[in-house]
């Protein structure tokens, strides 16, 4: 069987429970799919989009990367860019950056087929202002003892949208399945977010320094998170079987290769505190 489903290279980090038994499962083998995986955002820095394979999920070497592709960026004010390989299936975003109310448009022409992302770039509905940590001792609601994080932030006024909220630990993204922290303003909205506690699959400990980042998500970017959280979370007696995560990437022409994964437009703004 194949891993129709596209973990991100900033999200590749999937829990295993352990058994007692070990059942072997025989399944026949499924398509190659072609996963792209990136992101723009308006951050002073580089950005990358990343083309590899499926493969069968008992196989443990690398994806197979997809080189010698052509790809290009435009966004609805006529601006394009070409985008270098970097290394094998990586390419670089130099000179773009994410603008709100912005379309962008990546097209992929590969060995493998030909590919179309949309993205739109949502507002930024809530700008955070701080982060706070409270010390949580074991217990019936918490499984681990130690600092856990809350931010503070005013959303803006408007229903429909979407933030997810990535944590760093001393620099380091933490991607683990407890990690997803993803909001709709659905009851909260124009309101100030006041001492709204986060998800972390390990708390803090005094000295560590805490960068929390919130991203803008379109509903469609808000609906793929949600499909990869539930995937990464799916693992208890009553799991759901697998399923594609929802992509914005569309085959073009006579493209037979099917695709997975997501090209996204983001604002993001960040707060910075060391656990006191």
């Amino acid at each position: 069987m194949k891993t129709l489903n596209i973990i991100l290279t900033l999200l590749i980090a999937i829990l295993f429970s352990s058994c007692e038994d070990v059942i072997d499962i025989k399944a026949p083998d499924g398509q190659d799919a072609l996963v792209v995986e990136g992101w723009l955002t308006n951050r002073a820095q580089n950005h990358y989009v990343k083309l590899y394979l499926t493969k069968k999920l008992s196989d443990n070497s690398p994806y197979p990367a997809v080189t010698g592709a052509k790809l290009v960026l435009k966004d609805n004010d006529g601006n394009s860019e070409t985008l270098q390989e970097t290394s094998a299936g990586t390419y670089e975003i130099k000179t773009m950056k994410s603008v709100v109310g912005k379309t962008y448009t990546l097209s992929i022409e590969s060995t493998k087929g030909n590919y179309e992302a949309i993205a739109v770039t949502p507002k930024l509905s809530l700008v955070p202002d701080s982060l706070s940590f409270k010390f949580e001792p074991k217990s019936a609601m918490y499984d681990k003892e130690g600092y856990y994080p809350r931010f503070y932030g005013q959303e803006t006024e408007g229903k429909g949208d979407y933030i997810q909220v990535r944590l760093y630990r001393n620099g380091k993204y933490m991607n683990m399945d407890g990690d997803f922290n993803l909001f709709s303003d659905e009851f909260v909205d124009g309101n100030y977010i006041d001492n709204a506690e986060l998800n972390v699959n390990e708390p803090f400990v005094k000295g560590e320094m805490v960068k929390g980042e919130v991203w803008s998500l379109s509903e469609h970017a808000f609906n793929f998170w949600t499909d990869i959280q539930t995937q990464l979370q799916n693992g208890q007696i009553f799991a759901t079987a697998f399923a594609n995560t929802r992509t914005n990437i569309t085959k073009k022409g006579n493209t037979t290769l099917n695709v997975v994964g997501y090209f996204g437009s983001s604002i993001v703004q960040s707060v910075e505190r060391k656990v006191e």
